[in-house]
């Protein structure tokens, strides 16, 4: 059983192909009950296929259907939007009422203190309540 995602730069036709080895493309299409043009097309084929094809090759080969997909990256990447918010925060005396948001940096500030005071608000309810 493969248990190990290949490399993250190989398409999804070169895993099917190393999960097949030494076996003809005749007997594993034959074991899929699927035509070997078939066969030869997604061992070709660079995007992952979908639904009901791509469960019979992991059920198949004995992997999980994740193994067909790129592993998630745990690389940090610089963000210039990152970098002016984080700039913006320095700047600021009173950290404790700002809001780290994910999209343009057009928020009011007004809105941005608000939505702190409601999560500090419910913060302090919870922790209340598991007093």
């Amino acid at each position: 059983m493969v248990s190990e995602r290949g490399p993250a730069m190989a398409s999804f036709g070169e895993l099917l192909r190393r999960l097949r080895g030494n076996r003809s493309q005749k007997e594993v299409a034959n074991d899929l009950g699927m035509p070997i043009t078939t066969l030869s097309s997604l061992e070709n084929h660079v995007p992952v296929p979908r639904g009901s094809v791509l469960k019979r090759l992991a059920n198949y080969y004995g992997v999980p259907v994740t193994y067909f997909y790129p592993a998630p990256t745990t690389e940090m990447k610089s963000s210039e939007s990152a970098l002016k918010w984080l700039l913006s925060v320095r700047s600021v005396s009173n950290v404790k009422s700002t809001v780290a948001t994910y999209g343009s940096l057009d928020i009011p500030e007004g809105l941005k203190i608000k939505v702190a005071e409601a999560i500090r608000k419910k913060k302090h309810a919870e922790a209340s309540h598991n007093e």
